[in-house]
């Protein structure tokens, strides 16, 4: 903490959470002291701020900054503001940088290693859940840093897996580290904490809302060399990350679902506009030869389930059999994809079970093995 991160939260608090003005005052204050002491009427002649800003910035007293202060050294979270040299610089680089980052563990060194943000939905297919463990746990076993926004689904799988192979990870909050939020995933911040960080703009206690997750969405982008987008539906949230991503001159990696799944709209829509399509982890760090990477994630990596192209079934097995996926497909789906009467299908499915290539799941579900 600087001697000035007093006057950054109190901006932060008088100006909002995801202004660009902070940045812009930085520009020409390096001293963000000297703005403050010089009272309004150097306010005004910033050039950056209207009569309501400036209103913001009067009714703001300097001591809400402080209290703020006392409650992190209460909690033991750090603070780090944008005029810290430990303030990553490529996310100060952004449009709208945070004033004010809060943090529980500690930083890594971001000009040195690659660093890939993994987002998806909190509605997890099987396909979604075994691709999260597998992308993500390769990547943090070869040294790549994890960042992801600790919600349920793809999130927390993202983080779970790198922390099961001893990498590291980041979690940026949309609310503050101390709010009691989502507490089933306690633990799991708990070690991230230990093993990266926990990361939010919002001070210890402040709540969730309606654009806290859309604003912290920007800082995972921000933070990333590239995102990844593992499962997203056609209006999830994950696809604004992906748009941030993109506005911030960062790659945008997404992995190819099952066209028939709500839940891969988004992320085959990403492709098809131009997002680099991911089947193994080398495909995202072929991109960066810049980084020495380390590590054999072979000992983690479980294979997703592929078709196999020796099969020796009936012609209309084989139909079915291609079109079940490492996902789960309900019955209905296979029988409108194949055009087979259902009761062919069922026995087709039944055979194609026998030989080990396919299995029931419950709800008249089939996926591939």
């Amino acid at each position: 903490m600087t001697n000035a991160t007093k006057y950054y939260i109190w901006l932060s608090l008088a100006l909002g959470y995801s202004t660009p003005k902070c940045k812009a005052l930085a520009s020409i204050y390096p001293n963000i002291t000297a703005f403050y002491q010089g009272g309004v009427m150097e306010w005004r002649l910033s050039g950056v701020l209207n009569d309501k800003d400036i209103s913001a910035l009067e009714a703001t007293p300097v001591a809400k900054a402080y209290e703020v202060i006392a409650r992190c050294n209460e909690l033991g979270i750090s603070i780090v503001s944008l005029d810290d040299p430990n303030y990553p610089e490529k996310l100060k680089d952004i449009y709208d940088p945070p004033a004010v980052l809060y943090m529980k563990g500690r930083l890594p060194d971001f000009e040195r290693s690659l660093s890939i943000g993994i987002v998806g939905t909190r509605n997890a297919t099987a396909y979604g859940k075994r691709t999260s463990h597998v992308l993500a746990g390769s990547l943090a076993k070869v040294g790549v840093i994890i960042i992801s926004g600790g919600a349920v689904g793809i999130d927390s799988l993202s983080h779970t897996a790198a922390l099961e192979v001893g990498g590291e990870t980041l979690c940026v909050l949309g609310c503050g580290i101390n709010y009691p939020y989502l507490m089933a995933n306690a633990r799991m911040r708990n070690t991230i904490a230990e093993r990266g960080a926990l990361i939010s703009e919002y001070p210890p206690d402040y709540p969730p809302g309606k654009y806290t997750f859309p604003e912290r969405n920007r800082i995972i982008s921000g933070l990333s060399d590239g995102v990844l987008v593992i499962e997203a539906g056609a209006k999830s949230g994950s696809l604004i990350t992906a748009r941030n991503a993109l506005e911030q001159n960062r790659d945008v990696f997404a992995v190819m679902g099952n066209i028939t799944s709500p839940y891969s709209q988004g992320t085959n829509a990403l492709i098809k506009d131009g997002a680099i399509p991911v089947t193994d982890y080398t495909d995202i760090i072929s991109y960066y030869p810049q980084f020495r990477l380390e590590g054999d994630p072979d000992d983690i990596v479980e294979d997703i389930p592929t078709h196999k192209t020796d099969i020796d079934v009936s012609p209309d097995a084989v139909k079915v059999y291609h079109a079940v996926t490492a996902e789960p497909v309900h019955i209905d789906t296979i029988t409108s994809a194949v055009k087979l009467p259902v009761n062919v299908v069922l026995q087709v499915l039944t055979e194609l079970e026998l030989e080990g290539l396919i299995k029931a799941e419950k709800g008249r579900m089939y996926r591939l093995v």
